[in-house]
């Protein structure tokens, strides 16, 4: 049985040269062979190699005996499908162990492009562990030639995904863009048709993309209607609401985010009201309505299932408008509860609040806002191309100055925020606006 690919995804995974892994058990330019699937090593030496990249033997070194290729993929898409329409991280963690448990090894190799495209979207739909999320992406990158055309749609998807998990919305909607272009040259069943119209819907509303976002939303919405999907309806409606937000269209938002919470109610998806409480205290706030806007966020807080991540995410947007009605003690309050929080959970792909709750906190200081946390936050949303967020802490460091008569200072960081909205709204030019 060839194994190479095998090996090779794993060595990549690894950041292994080849010539570490070969030494001592044969020589690169044979194990570049294998890895090929060129030859057929000796178990001896496949063991070997295994061994030393942590691996177990007896796993891969048999083919599968207790399902046919057949079998085996067919076990796969059920997974996927049930996965994708469910939407319930309980049960993707359940089938994401399932997987790791079995042996995709067969005569057709390209069985195991899709097992290990099929597990690392589970895994970024857990949002777990992106640090082994992005080593896997980076070792099936090198696969990418050696892909059909269904298993490079999903290595897309997942990258599409990466990007947006680690709030690279510029970079994911290139991606997805791409995704786009090719939905008509591959075969994918409605419901997998439904949740890229929905990842889509996400990511274009992201990048301020609303006309687009509105089409392929109403495109899931309406086989998760006709599919009596509730869980994925309701974030449809979720959707619509932060479309409307975003678009001024107040009341739109409201009658979506209600249906969402009649679904909530009438089908006991009470995980999910933190979700809803959330969005209608977002569009209390952009309506102006500070303390609405808080009781909705504070309720989201009670609410909120089991997604830490999200409450850091409620309690930043419950800190900014603290800061609007400059009620400094209770700000100073929820940064600390923030900040704890974010140590706590040590995600670094949700660095962006940690900086920002410094910032808001060094802001409201008695001291009063510290260089170093205003340049650090910056310099970090430079660092992730979010040119929105650059943008805007770029003003408030100006305004900042200005208020302590540092005027050169004050007119830098002006000029600054001026290049980074430019950049942020692909402005070229002043003429352009």
């Amino acid at each position: 049985m060839r194994i190479g690919h095998v090996i090779r995804a794993e060595r990549v995974r690894q950041e292994m040269k080849q010539v570490v892994l070969a030494k001592g058990i044969c020589t690169p330019s044979y194990l570049s062979k294998i890895e090929r699937n060129l030859i057929d090593p000796s178990e001896e030496v496949v063991e070997l190699l295994m061994d030393r990249l942590g691996m177990d033997p007896g796993k891969f070194t048999q083919p599968a005996q207790d399902k046919t290729e057949q079998e085996f993929l067919k076990m796969l898409k059920d997974s996927y499908r049930n996965v994708i329409t469910k939407r319930d991280k309980d049960y993707t963690r359940q089938q994401l162990d399932m997987l790791l448990q079995e042996n995709p090894i067969f005569e057709d190799q390209s069985i195991y492009y899709t097992y290990l495209l099929i597990v690392l979207h589970f895994r970024l739909r857990l949002e777990e562990d992106f640090l082994l999320i992005n080593k896997e992406l980076i070792a099936l990158e090198e696969q990418v030639n050696n892909f059909n055309r269904y298993q490079q749609f999903l290595f897309l998807l997942c990258k599409g995904l990466t990007y947006y998990s680690n709030r690279n919305i510029k970079k994911a909607v290139e991606v997805f863009d791409t995704i786009v272009d090719m939905l008509d040259k591959i075969d994918l069943e409605n419901w997998e048709l439904a949740d890229i119209y929905y990842v889509l819907g996400v990511g274009y509303t992201a990048n301020n993309q609303l006309v687009l976002s509105s089409e392929y939303i109403a495109k899931a919405l309406a086989f998760y209607r006709e599919s009596l999907s509730m869980k994925r309806l309701m974030d449809c409606y979720i959707l619509i609401g932060i479309i409307n937000k975003q678009s001024k269209k107040y009341q739109e938002a409201i009658d979506a985010y209600l249906k969402a919470q009649r679904i909530c109610d009438d089908f006991n998806l009470d995980g999910d009201k933190g979700i809803i409480y959330h969005n209608i205290g977002s569009l209390h706030s952009s309506m102006g309505n500070s303390w609405e806007a808080i009781d909705y966020y504070t309720k989201s807080i009670s609410d909120k299932y089991e997604s830490k991540s999200g409450q850091l995410i409620t309690i930043f947007c419950m800190v900014s408008e603290y800061s609007k009605l400059e009620e400094i003690q209770k700000l100073n309050k929820w940064c600390d509860i923030g900040i704890k929080l974010y140590h706590q959970l040590n995600d670094e792909n949700l660095e962006s609040y940690y900086h920002q709750l410094l910032f808001f906190q060094s802001l409201h200081s008695k001291e009063g806002l510290s260089d170093e946390v205003a340049k650090n936050t910056i310099n970090y949303f430079k660092s992730i191309q979010d040119y929105r967020q650059t943008y805007k802490y770029c003003i408030a460091l100006a305004q900042w100055y200005y208020s302590k008569r540092k005027y050169k200072l004050s007119s830098i960081y002006f000029s600054e925020s001026i290049r980074y909205s430019y950049i942020n709204n692909n402005i070229n030019r002043w003429e352009d606006i």
